[in-house]
């Protein structure tokens, strides 16, 4: 898997180092408000999560998230795209850590992701909660079009749905 590059960024495979990075991350405020709670609390939590999450779902869908770095190698965040029981498409996800957001890091790293995979998909979608303007906001200058709220968690609580043709 080869890197995605940017112009402040870098996008590289999740390895199992990467634990004490991606536990700081799922672990954040910003992350539980607008994600989830993912139960990932140990080191060792961590990089099974990153075993499942970002290598296997390379490896069997040919596609997952990727770890974003500055160009000097410090992580920042986690974008790719997901596959969703619930959705026919790839769904693009991110999260930044909190110090990282509102520089325009999520939208950069999102428009070269979009673009390493637009020969390989028609269409993508996104999902965020109601509540997450700042998502909402960036799923727009992505030229994402919001179609539809649909209920797909044990919380029974409505999530927007937005579709990019590619």
């Amino acid at each position: 898997m080869d890197n995605i590059k940017s112009q402040r960024l870098i996008m590289r495979s999740g390895q199992l180092s990467d634990s004490s990075f991606i536990l700081t991350l799922l672990n954040q405020p910003s992350f539980y408000e607008n994600i989830a709670d993912k139960g990932i609390y140990t080191p060792e939590q961590a990089q099974d999560y990153i075993q499942n999450t970002f290598i296997n779902s390379h490896q069997i869908n040919g596609f997952g998230p990727y770890i974003v770095t500055l160009k000097d190698s410090t992580p920042i965040g986690m974008v790719g795209l997901f596959k969703r029981d619930y959705l026919h498409v790839p769904d693009i996800g991110y999260a930044f850590l909190s110090k990282y957001t509102g520089k325009g890091y999520a939208t950069e790293a999102c428009e070269q992701l979009i673009q390493n995979v637009q020969n390989r998909f028609q269409t993508i979608s996104a999902i965020t909660s109601e509540d997450n303007i700042a998502s909402q906001k960036i799923l727009k200058k992505l030229n994402f079009s919001r179609m539809t709220d649909i209920i797909a968690s044990h919380d029974k609580q409505p999530i927007c749905l937005y579709i990019k043709a590619l």
